[in-house]
């Protein structure tokens, strides 16, 4: 299970939990799917999926877990049809105009009768957590998605204290200064992807497959712009889109990290999740603690924390 995306969040309590205690937790809260008249609902299923019983897979002292998104699917179109429609009648046969708050208690009234036949889309939130640098890692690019992970833990724990991890120095800050003539920390390649933003303006400009030591950029910075996102490769193994959020988004995963996990589909998909788990998390966290030397180490409370 290779994470796509990170978004990192930093514990400010000690995690305190055992594999098996977490687990625990969290089955009082395993995901169960909408009733009819049900818009969502979220909770835990194993990481393993159908493979897996367990709600979470632990190895080498990490800890993944697994939320399930379920909700119901209504178009608008459908509603506002059916709305019109409802409308119409009232109008003809009453000869009267319908208001809006009338309307608006119609329309409540015909997605309350059309909810039970409403699709379902699910969809699935993977997290693991670091107890050694105390961090929580999310695989989403939604800063939403991963607080409401971050929510159901909070739920089922009790109580959990994460903020999320921001570097001493300003992101723009730094992406801006590697694009102008600033050092490049030593494993870190700039690719050829960025995105030049102004927050007072409004501006923005983007690069993509474009070598980025052009004059057109340095231009666009001598403007006002700064870099808001940044394509880079770290030690040719982890290539990724950094933006201002410190989130990092479209990882991928060189050769030399994929080739450690050989094909051991033969050993069952347990097997198989946990060698790729044990790999992905190894990498993560060098390539996380690199990030945070890189970006001048992390501000812990208005304190630089290093990793």
């Amino acid at each position: 299970m290779w994470f796509k995306n990170l978004r990192i969040y930093r514990l400010t309590d000690s995690v305190k939990y055992s594999p098996e205690e977490l687990n625990e937790a969290l089955a009082k809260f395993e995901f169960e799917p909408c009733g009819k008249l049900e818009a969502l609902k979220y909770g835990w299923t194993p990481p393993l999926g159908r493979d897996g019983s367990e709600y979470v897979h632990a190895a080498n002292g990490y800890m993944m877990v697994c939320a399930k998104r379920q909700e119901k699917v209504l178009p608008s179109s459908i509603v506002k049809e059916v709305l019109d429609e409802k409308v119409a009648e009232i109008s003809a046969a009453e000869s009267r105009f319908v208001g809006r708050a009338e309307k608006q208690s119609l329309k409540e009234e015909i997605i309350f009768s059309l909810m039970p036949k409403a699709f379902v889309k699910s969809s699935y939130d993977y997290a693991y957590i670091d107890p050694k640098n105390q961090l929580i890692v999310v695989n989403t690019t939604s800063a939403n998605r991963a607080e409401e992970l971050l929510s159901a833990l909070r739920e089922a724990l009790g109580t959990l204290k994460a903020v999320p991890l921001t570097p001493i120095k300003a992101p723009r800050d730094v992406l801006t200064d590697w694009l102008t003539g600033g050092d490049i920390p030593e494993g870190i390649e700039v690719g050829e992807e960025c995105e030049l933003t102004s927050l007072d303006e409004g501006r923005s400009v983007k690069f993509k497959h474009q070598d980025l030591w052009i004059k057109e950029v340095g231009r666009h910075i001598d403007s006002g712009l700064q870099v808001a996102k940044l394509a880079i490769t770290w030690n040719e193994t982890v290539e990724c889109l950094i933006d201002d959020q410190f989130s990092f988004k479209r990882i991928k995963y060189g050769s030399e990290i994929t080739d450690k996990v050989g094909d051991h589909s033969s050993d069952g998909a347990a097997e198989q999740f946990d060698i790729e788990f044990s790999i992905m998390t190894l990498e993560l966290s060098a390539f996380i603690n690199a990030m945070s030397d890189a970006f001048g180490g992390i501000d812990a409370e208005g304190f630089g924390l290093r990793l």
